[in-house]
């Protein structure tokens, strides 16, 4: 075991630095889980909008008053320097004029012309109170066609417009929905981007380190076996990895609590599997020796690659077929797989759940035995090919 104790004193001399790399990618961890908690649910955000209203009839005082209900008003001089200066410092999100002669062409059905806006181009408050005022005429003119006169017909579309739809969100599996286990869910969620970046991180200063070649030399020397010295270097990495493994599994159960059920269980092996996978890789990586500068680089493009592939940042549910199609060739897919059934959000098979588990693992196995022929190759100096 000459190569693992090696490997346990390099890692050691590399501890703090490590230390610094771990305590990084847990706080952003823990930033991102948090941010995706605040935007679970939907809540709509109240905008600044100034309207100026030149037709000043009941009429258009009802489209002001509905307006108010869910935006916060706001005065600006009807000037366009004002108006501008307000649109880009963020003071006012939109601002709308309803024009004179609106009751008159709303009362004959005649829906062009009614307004004038002003707003940023392409923002979100332009778009959501363009189809707003366009869903507001339109409900206005659908009661009108229906026999109601305009005064009762504004009083109709502002309750029908002011109206909140119930919403529930679908559950397969009846799984737990406590705010803990949701919270630690979305702490699971995660774990694809910050586990290889914080391995990679970590783990490549301290493989490279040895595989300088005073140490590869030496080594070639003694009567250690390539595929003997990479067993005993996938030991001490796995040693690693259970011990940075624990870290963020202890950090989620202290931060956001959860009974320790099956689905929770389960959610623990597959993050294991998923943590092993990612050590592997970044064994295989090392074992090319690339420039320190370059191991960021490689970083960013493998973990933001696969997490933005496979929904880890953005949920395979909204993802196009063609993507999924792709990510189904990465690992952090099946993770996520996996995830979303424990959730609920899809249901939960076991013959699924024990394939995307055998997969993780085969990727794991396939990079450990990548990673004893490239560094066999490499110490020997044969060719892939010969090996």
């Amino acid at each position: 075991m000459q190569v693992f104790n090696t490997y346990m004193k390099v890692l050691k001399s590399k501890m703090g630095l490590s230390i610094i790399y771990i305590i990084v990618f847990l706080v952003i961890y823990i930033a991102m889980t948090a941010a995706d908690k605040s935007h679970t649910m939907f809540e709509q955000v109240e905008m600044n909008v100034c309207v100026f209203d030149e037709d000043n009839t009941p009429e258009s005082r009802a489209l002001c008053e509905l307006i108010a209900e869910k935006n916060n008003i706001i005065d600006l001089k009807n000037d366009r320097d004002a108006i501008i200066d307000a649109l880009y410092y963020e003071r006012a999100n939109y601002v709308l004029t309803i024009k004179k002669g609106y009751a008159g062409k709303l009362a004959a059905g005649d829906t062009g012309d009614l307004f004038e806006s002003f707003h940023m181009h392409d923002s979100y408050s332009a778009v959501y109170m363009d189809q707003f005022l366009n869903e507001y005429v339109s409900t206005v003119n659908a009661y009108m066609a229906g026999g109601r006169d305009s005064s009762e017909a504004i009083r109709s579309a502002q309750a029908a417009l002011l109206r909140e739809a119930k919403v529930n969100v679908a559950n397969f599996n009846n799984a737990d929905r406590s705010d803990s286990f949701t919270n630690i869910m979305i702490y699971f969620r995660f774990l694809p981007y910050v586990i290889i970046s914080a391995f990679m991180n970590t783990l490549c200063p301290v493989l490279l380190a040895m595989g300088k070649k005073d140490i590869r030399y030496r080594t070639n020397c003694s009567g250690i076996r390539p595929g003997l010295y990479t067993a005993q270097i996938i030991a001490g990495s796995t040693v690693f990895l259970c011990g940075v493994w624990l870290v963020f599994l202890a950090a989620g159960f202290v931060l956001y609590g959860g009974a320790m059920t099956g689905g929770l269980r389960l959610a623990v092996l597959n993050s294991f599997l998923f943590s092993f996978f990612a050590a592997m890789l970044t064994i295989f990586v090392a074992g090319f020796e690339p420039p320190a500068t370059m191991v960021n680089v490689i970083t960013q493009i493998v973990s933001l690659g696969m997490s933005f592939l496979c929904g880890v940042f953005v949920d395979q549910s909204m993802l196009g077929d063609g993507v999924l199609a792709v990510a189904r060739f990465l690992p952090a897919y099946w993770y996520i797989r996996v995830n979303r059934m424990i959730e609920g959000s899809e249901p939960l098979d076991t013959s699924t759940v024990l394939l995307a588990l055998s997969i993780e693992a085969g990727f794991a196995a396939v990079m450990a035995i990548l990673t004893v022929l490239v560094r066999k190759a490499r110490y020997t100096g044969k060719s892939l090919a010969a090996i």
